[in-house]
């Protein structure tokens, strides 16, 4: 499960880098609009328990990854060695995933509630600008692998789906997302996840292919991935009417993910043409 959050940040380094700042001096630069949701790539696509990063200029001192820094801690770091960053969230220090001088992924504390959010990123007691945000119930994106395609694995291997990999109709598959909303069991901030814990609003929940929703009951999960806060993912069996790599969006309520990204699913098997015709004659 370390990958996945590596395999959600495809520009992220896989090593910890300690690179001197010469803008050491400088103040964070970033505005609201370089403030997105993760999987979306959105700016106003924020909720509570949600990835999010900041772009911009002079963020961090250092580029250093969570997963390296710290990869057996129970709790997400408020702050990464060498990087001198942190982010407040209505006040509340967030977990961050990654920092770099450029970018610093975050979750968004999960105790918040929709409504207006202030956050503000600090490099070695330097303040950035105070942005506000409207946080959403839910603001639901999937995490794309490469460009183009839905971040996914197969439920029995647990391979990732790409070009050399791709599942079939009528097998189980797991898609990762964030911003999906409050679960059963409460998330609490900076406490990484190590169960699986369902979707408040599960019954909610309903997976569309190529435009066409999926049977209800083959969803046979819906929440939080074990190991990496702020991801959510969703279980579900692809219809035997999948088409080969359909477009993939998960509806929440009367919220979706994003448009454009596919699912990397095999053609079915042709049938005979009069295989019908023999067993109802």
């Amino acid at each position: 499960m370390r990958r996945l959050v590596f395999r959600a940040l495809p520009a992220l380094a896989a090593c910890v880098v300690f690179a001197a700042d010469p803008r050491a001096s400088s103040a964070p630069v970033y505005s609201q609009a370089t403030v997105l949701n993760l999987g979306s790539g959105k700016a106003g696509e924020l909720a509570p328990n949600c990835l999010a990063v900041i772009y911009g200029e002079n963020l961090s001192s250092a580029t250093v990854s969570r997963l390296e820094a710290a990869p057996a801690s129970k709790l997400m770091p408020t702050s990464l060695p060498g990087a001198g960053v942190s982010v407040k969230v209505n006040g509340l220090l967030a977990g961050l995933e990654y920092a770099s001088p450029e970018a610093v992924v975050f979750v968004v504390p999960p105790e918040l509630v929709a409504g207006p959010a202030r956050i503000v990123l600090t490099r070695n007691s330097l303040n950035g600008p105070t942005v506000q945000v409207q946080l959403r119930d839910a603001a639901p994106s999937l995490l794309p692998l490469d460009a183009g395609w839905a971040m996914a694995r197969r439920a029995d291997t647990l391979d990732w789906l790409t070009e050399g990999e791709t599942a079939r109709p009528g097998e189980e598959v797991i898609l990762y997302g964030t911003g999906w909303g409050a679960l059963l069991r409460p998330a609490l901030n900076l406490l990484i996840p190590d169960s699986l814990n369902e979707l408040k609003a599960r019954s909610a929940v309903r997976v569309v292919l190529g435009g066409t929703e999926a049977e209800p009951d083959r969803v046979l999960y819906a929440g939080a991935t074990p190991g990496a806060p702020g991801i959510y993912q969703i279980r579900f069996v692809l219809p035997e009417w999948s088409g080969p790599d359909p477009e993939i969006r998960v509806a929440i309520g009367d919220r979706l993910t994003q448009p454009g990204l596919r699912l990397r699913v095999a053609a079915a098997p042709p049938q005979p043409p009069d295989e019908r015709l023999r067993f109802t004659q």
